[in-house]
Formats: structure tokens, C-alpha cells, sequence
């Protein structure tokens, strides 16, 4: 009974079918900001009111290789130079991004801000007694 064509054309309907829904079901490319958030980490500096947000401007090439990174920033203490450089180090870890769906032209140059203080506040945990 398997063997028939009707259920050979049943089966391969069945395997074509959740092989397009399969393909559907894939998660979205995050933004490319998104893809660099997730490879820094944040120095282990105190966090101070006086270290400043540093961002760099992101070039990329349409597959989403990153070409060079550029910044205005000059960093006043040594915090801030830590900061700086965990920023260049994470830089060179994801040089390779995924491009997300939007059109090229509106991601070959993204803006990544990377903020100290904002990385070093978190939710506070409540140990039960």
C-alpha cells in the first residue's frame, strides 16, 4: 500500500510542505547593533558619572564583514581608556556580522554607542531567606 503513487505523492507533499514552513520558521538577523552588543563585555572598572558613552561608526561591506570602525572619541582618564579598549577588542571579536534584511544602504554604516555606566547597572537579586 505504500508503495502506490498516491501515497508516494502524499508523502513527498508532506516533506515539500514542512520543508517551505521550515524555512519560514527561521528567526529574523538581528540589527547589527544587536550582533556587537552581544560580543562585548563590559569592562571591570567602577562604573563613574564621568566616563562617558564612546561610539563608533561601523563600515561595512554587503555581506556584513566589517571594513573599519571610526571615532571621535579621545578618552580623558583611564577609565575611559579601559572602556575604549574593551570597545577595539570586541570590535575585532565580531568582525564577521550576519547582514540583517533591511537594504544594504541602510546598515553600511551603523552607529554602535557602547555605555560603561548602562552595562553596570543591573536588576538587583533578592536572595530568599
Amino acid at each position: 500500500m505504500t508503495s502506490s503513487p498516491l501515497w508516494k505523492s502524499i508523502l513527498l507533499a508532506a516533506v515539500l510542505g514542512f520543508a517551505a514552513t521550515a524555512g519560514h520558521a527561521q528567526q529574523p538577523v538581528p540589527s547589527i547593533e544587536t550582533q556587537v552588543m552581544r560580543c562585548w563585555t563590559a569592562p571591570s572598572a567602577q562604573a563613574a558619572t564621568s566616563v562617558r558613552p564612546i561610539t563608533f561608526t561601523l563600515h561595512l561591506d554587503p555581506e556584513g564583514n566589517l571594513l573599519e570602525a571610526t571615532t571621535d572619541y579621545e578618552p580623558a582618564n583611564a577609565v575611559e581608556r579601559t572602556l575604549r579598549d574593551a570597545v577595539v577588542r570586541t570590535l575585532r571579536r565580531c568582525r564577521s556580522l550576519r547582514p540583517p534584511a533591511a537594504p544594504y544602504e541602510e546598515w553600511r554604516e551603523t552607529e554602535v554607542t557602547f555605555d560603561l555606566v548602562r552595562a553596570t547597572r543591573a536588576p538587583g537579586i533578592v536572595m530568599p531567606d
